[in-house]
């Protein structure tokens, strides 16, 4: 099961990752944001691509000697997610429709949080 929702974790993060990576233009849009930030959405989506689908993927297929991976990916989830969370409580986006932003920042809370949760509670699995 905590294989699996490595792989759901994964694609999810693919997802993510390649909408930031190729339509930043698109999210730019829909949160009636301005198109300064075009190039950290860019860099955004290509971290999260490498990181969390590469290396969340790799961990999924195999999982045995892994758990220095899961560290690091769990590390750079909580700070991105601190940082979304900052950016947010300082009104640093220049989103107008920040409802798109704040659904950001929960799914990232919430896989951040999952992530902490395996990494300590199921290490044994990654050893």
């Amino acid at each position: 099961m905590i294989r699996l929702s490595l792989l759901v974790l994964s694609i999810f993060s693919l997802v993510y990752g390649v909408y930031f990576l190729f339509f930043p233009f698109n999210f730019v849009s829909i949160t009636a944001a301005e198109q300064i930030n075009i190039a950290w959405l860019r860099n955004i989506g290509a971290s999260i691509t490498g990181l969390l689908f590469i290396g969340l993927l790799y961990i999924y297929i195999n999982p045995k000697k892994s758990l220095k991976l899961l560290t690091i990916i769990t590390i750079t989830s909580i700070i991105q997610t601190s940082a979304l969370i900052y950016s947010r409580l300082f009104n640093e986006f220049s989103a107008k429709k920040i409802f798109l932003i704040d659904l950001t920042i929960y799914s990232a809370l919430i896989v951040t949080i999952y992530l902490v949760f395996i990494t300590i509670k199921y290490k044994k699995i990654f050893n």
